[in-house]
């Protein structure tokens, strides 16, 4: 604007002083594609790159839930190779240069538009980014330096968890590449419903039957818990649908010290 000829108004822009080629990049990319000025991309292509995530889950109990268990799982990953260790080529032989990018992985090549002349980048077709050829890969990977096996893992499911929860195990997913960490599992738990309680949070609900003599005249009643059955002093006079509590029966906390409660409803 006007104010730019104002005096100190070109200082910044002097030797490009203060100028954020990166949002000219973001602009001419999307008109052009990747451009000269972003090659953030095609460096990730020949660095290291973290392995995949894997998804997998466990049906357990009720009581497994309430009280934690150790599950093991079986599933297919990929593994480092052990005869190549992870490079890809075979035993006593390395790597080459490629000769088509000199091994930055990227072509570049100008093209001619309406705001001048621009240079700009693409993948190189030969190593596909790589900047590297594998002449002699390895027999047992094909040269992907990773070979897919059935791998069998612990998993302790904590206590108190809770159906859809989900448990992350670091660095159990896929191996990464060129160096990469690898990926993480997560598993999600699947909890098989009850056939007396109702979770509700970390609490436990349930409904009991009594007849009317014990409604009346109250009496000693038998009450289930996850642990088994305890009893409980029904008082006299108890009116249908009432609600009474047995604290710390209920689910334990994942999270923290201490048990929910138990809520019973006598009909």
């Amino acid at each position: 604007g006007h104010s730019a000829f104002e005096q100190g108004g070109f200082d910044g822009f002097g030797g490009y002083g203060g100028f954020d080629f990166g949002g000219i990049g973001d602009i001419f990319e999307s008109f052009f594609g990747s451009s000269g000025f972003s090659r953030t991309s095609s460096r990730s292509r020949t660095g290291p790159q973290r392995g995949a995530d894997l998804k997998h889950h466990i049906d357990i109990s009720f009581e497994e839930a309430a009280f934690g268990t150790e599950k093991e799982i079986s599933l297919n990953r990929m593994e480092v190779c052990q005869t190549c260790q992870g490079t890809g080529t075979k035993p006593g032989t390395g790597v080459e240069t490629c000769k088509h990018c000199n091994g930055t992985g990227q072509i570049q090549f100008s093209q001619n538009t309406a705001f001048g002349r621009f240079v700009n980048v693409k993948t190189c077709d030969v190593c596909g980014g790589e900047g590297k050829i594998i002449t002699n890969p390895c027999q047992s990977c094909g040269g992907d330096g990773r070979v897919r096996k059935k791998v069998t893992i612990k998993v302790k499911v904590p206590a108190g968890i809770d159906d859809r929860q989900a448990i992350s195990l670091r660095g159990e997913g896929e191996p990464g590449l060129r160096g990469g960490s690898p990926g993480n599992l997560y598993i999600e738990i699947r909890v098989k419903p009850h056939q007396i309680f109702i979770r509700k949070g970390n609490d436990l609900v349930c409904e009991i039957p009594i007849t009317f003599v014990q409604s009346a005249l109250g009496g000693e009643l038998e009450v289930p818990t996850l642990e088994g059955k305890v009893k409980y002093n029904l008082p006299e006079g108890t009116q249908t649908g009432t609600v009474f509590k047995l604290r710390g029966k209920g689910i334990p906390y994942i999270k923290g010290v201490g048990r929910g409660d138990l809520l019973f409803k006598v009909n």
